[in-house]
């Protein structure tokens, strides 16, 4: 979900823009922000119905002399349930993600940021860059020595939450840019995108000889539910 409510527009000769990216059942579906315009639905919700699905942001932002970039934020939400009484699950969930960050000149900065929350608000995945020509640049909160460097990170993160039989469960997550430039010559850039989705569904409580289930099913109200035999097991609601 583009997070209308906190994010900025731009100011001077500054752009912001992204695609918020859902694959449900195996289709993609599209909304787009343009400075704090939306092309699209938003948020994009709803149920992932086979493994692969997910939901992901694409965002980038740039700027020239004297412009910023306030704070363009994305929030993702996913929310599991156990409908089982008998069966535990176990997902496996990958996190597909590339940050990008680059400032250049006496006085501009720039910061790309990826965050994950576990159902307490405990952070268990950051990402987190900063590029900053004045004060030095930033890796995860840790001070570098270089200014204004081009930073990147980039690679694939893996979690798994396992749900007790009536059982629930909750994590989200943040993507968020923002940078200025303030001397009048210089610029920054950033590109940052996450993509979230489910590796697979393991039942930990059928004995191993019996097949997992293979297809996932949809359900009505933007809920995923798996079907093990004849036995309801888990709902998982996903939004971005």
């Amino acid at each position: 979900m583009f997070d209308t409510f906190d994010s900025s527009g731009t100011t001077g000769p500054a752009s912001q823009m992204a695609t918020m990216t859902a694959i449900q059942g195996g289709t993609n579906s599209d909304s787009s922000v343009n400075n704090v315009t939306v092309t699209g639905d938003n948020p994009i919700g709803g149920a992932l119905t086979e493994t692969g699905d997910g939901v992901g942001v694409n965002a980038s932002a740039s700027g020239g002399a004297d412009s910023s970039v306030g704070d363009f934020i994305f929030d993702f939400a996913f929310d599991l349930t156990n409908s089982s009484l008998t069966t535990d699950y176990q997902i496996f969930f990958e996190v597909s993600f590339a940050n990008f960050v680059d400032a250049n000149g006496s006085d501009a900065y720039v910061d790309g940021e990826i965050n994950l929350f576990d159902g307490d608000s405990n952070e268990f995945f950051a990402s987190d860059l900063t590029s900053d020509t004045f004060f030095g640049d930033e890796r995860n909160g840790e001070s570098l020595t270089s200014l204004g460097a081009a930073l990147s990170d980039s690679g694939n993160f893996l979690f798994d939450i396992t749900l007790g039989a009536g059982m629930s469960d909750f994590f989200s997550g943040l993507l968020k840019i923002d940078g200025g430039e303030f001397f009048g010559n210089g610029s920054f850039n950033a590109q940052t995108e996450a993509f979230i989705s489910v590796l697979r569904v393991v039942d930990l409580t059928t004995p191993p000889d019996v097949p997992e289930p293979s297809i996932l099913m949809l359900f009505t109200g933007g809920l995923l539910s798996l079907l093990a035999g004849k036995r309801r097991n888990f709902k998982l609601n996903a939004k971005e």
